[in-house]
């Protein structure tokens, strides 16, 4: 397997596991949401097993990002992680039942053509 295949499979890996760990991080926040910020709400985050879960996502993204950085330059890799923001605007309503309106909808299409041009571009 060649070294930009690889580059795009970390890429795809650290996506996937960005989306993941914000969909986590939002599950285990969501019996917490309108509290007041003190350590006994950061204490109450930090042994929540969705928001541990979560972090640990990021964690396993940044290492898969490092992985794809080492194999692909970063003007061609970082237009991709725009992928994250989509995916996470599309998983939202259907696992946290959140509304998207329409402008937002047509905010993600501009940022998939604007993905598309990075690519075309390359």
């Amino acid at each position: 397997m060649s070294r930009e295949i690889q580059g795009f499979l970390f890429v795809a890996l650290t996506i996937l596991f960005t989306v993941i760990g914000q969909l986590l991080v939002k599950l285990g926040m969501r019996g917490m949401a309108g509290e007041s910020v003190s350590l006994q709400l950061v204490g109450r985050a930090f042994t929540n097993p969705q928001v541990v879960g979560g972090l640990a996502c990021a964690v396993v993204a940044a290492v898969c990002w490092m992985m794809a950085l080492s194999r692909l330059n970063l003007s061609l890799a970082y237009p991709f992680m725009g992928l994250a923001i989509v995916l996470v605007l599309a998983m939202s309503p259907l696992l946290l039942g959140e509304s998207v309106p329409a402008l937002r909808w047509v905010g993600v299409l501009v940022v998939c053509l604007g993905l598309w041009l990075a690519a075309a571009g390359k």
